[in-house]
């Protein structure tokens, strides 16, 4: 077991650990004292005016989370873009870079929208900004990024572990204290078909204590196959059922990892769990394939933001099977669509026929669009929050609404 993998076990406030946790855990709730500290000097520099908020010339989406990982936020980046997407309308998708495994997924399914990659998401955003027309930008992971002013914050909770012991870094998984869910407008509970209904109740009633006035969407991950690197074979999950594996995962809450292959019927022999966005190295791929052999097992099985993270190796050493999975909103799907619909442009029918002059016509229109977009959000400096929709308005969920992603 590598150290931070080690302390994120002691953080998590895992039974049998080592003996040495009674000794770590008093040190490390020191440590909670002074991230605490140092989180409200870095808000109130923003508060304050000490430092500057910008808003975009667009509407800013924020998707985050109160946690250290493990909430499904590249799913639902992926489901917000593709919405604007089929709607004619150019989302733009600012990351900070640290997940490479899920930037490079998202750019491969999501090839036609702009991204703007890099720690200083506002300067990215201007650089994209200055040479493409863009609808709306969704901050990935932008829960705490307080440069940029924000028209919508989503936030995702991990219905199996919603806010570990409550402490915040490094003595719990919490990057701020719960309070903060004040800011979201909405939040989306992922893995609710791992969790029983009563303490998914229970969960609802703690964050309302929180914030009264937020709105709820549940949502979970559904497997769709596997595949072999470099085959565009699908594998049916029922050919994989009952047989030996040994699986392996890299993500924020691997137990959710464990949980779906245990509801597919597959028997894991040997189970690795890494850090999040662990990088996976040749000595450890092949210490995993030499386990494999000797547990008898017929596969070694990864999640996809995995593979992505380290393709190239994997292929060489491993060649795994790689579970395709989708997230699924199951309840309040037409509550996110009405928020999401209030940043949406209309877009004008084009006519097939004269596509050719149309095509102009558009491109004339969308640069004045653009143009008046701008010149209103600079007379008009946007709310951080906006008012949440009537609930009277709101239409029944559709029950079959995906988007594709691996776990996060």
């Amino acid at each position: 077991m590598n150290l931070r993998n080690y302390f994120r076990l002691i953080a998590g406030d895992q039974p049998s650990v080592s003996r040495w946790a009674w000794f770590w855990k008093p040190i490390l709730r020191i440590g909670s004292f002074f991230y605490w500290v140092g989180l409200k000097v870095h808000q109130g520099s923003y508060r304050f005016g000490v430092r500057k908020k910008h808003a975009l010339s667009c509407p800013v989406i924020s998707v985050g989370n109160l946690t250290w990982g493990g909430t499904g936020k590249t799913p639902i980046v992926e489901y917000v873009a593709r919405f604007y997407l089929n709607r004619r309308n150019a989302p733009l998708i600012l990351a900070r870079g640290y997940g490479q495994d899920e930037s490079k997924m998202l750019s491969r399914q999501l090839p036609d929208a702009q991204f703007g990659i890099g720690k200083d998401r506002y300067q990215a955003a201007r650089k994209v900004l200055a040479m493409r027309s863009v609808d709306v930008a969704i901050l990935d992971d932008g829960f705490q990024h307080w440069s940029i002013r924000r028209d919508l914050d989503v936030v995702l909770v991990n219905a199996l572990n919603p806010f570990g012991n409550g402490s915040v870094i490094p003595r719990g998984i919490l990057r701020e204290p719960l309070g903060g869910l004040k800011r979201a407008s909405l939040v989306i509970l992922t893995d609710v078909n791992l969790t029983p209904r009563k303490e998914l109740e229970n969960l609802k009633a703690k964050i309302r204590t929180v914030s009264p006035k937020v709105e709820f969407v549940e949502a979970c991950r559904e497997a769709l196959y596997f595949y072999r690197p470099g085959s565009r074979d699908r594998i049916s999950t029922n050919r994989i059922q009952g047989e030996r594996v040994t699986s392996f995962s890299g993500i924020g809450t691997p137990r959710s990892f464990q949980m779906l292959l245990n509801q597919l019927g597959i028997k894991t022999v040997r189970n690795f769990e890494f850090p999040d966005h662990h990088f996976y190295n040749d000595r450890e791929l092949k210490e995993m394939l030499a386990v494999k052999e000797s547990s008898e097992s017929e596969e070694i099985i990864t999640t996809e933001k995995d593979f992505f993270r380290c393709e190239q190796a994997m292929r060489r050493i491993l060649n795994p099977l790689v579970l395709k999975a989708r997230l699924r909103l199951t309840n309040g799907e037409g509550v996110f669509h009405q928020y999401l619909s209030r940043f949406a442009r209309s877009v004008p029918f084009v006519e097939t026929s004269t596509a050719g002059s149309n095509q102009t016509q558009n491109r004339a229109f969308e640069n004045t669009r653009s143009n008046q977009r701008r010149n209103f959000y600079r007379r008009h400096p946007r709310q951080e929050r906006p008012q949440p929709p009537q609930p009277t308005s709101v239409n029944p969920p559709q029950a079959d609404s995906t988007s594709e992603g691996s776990h996060d």
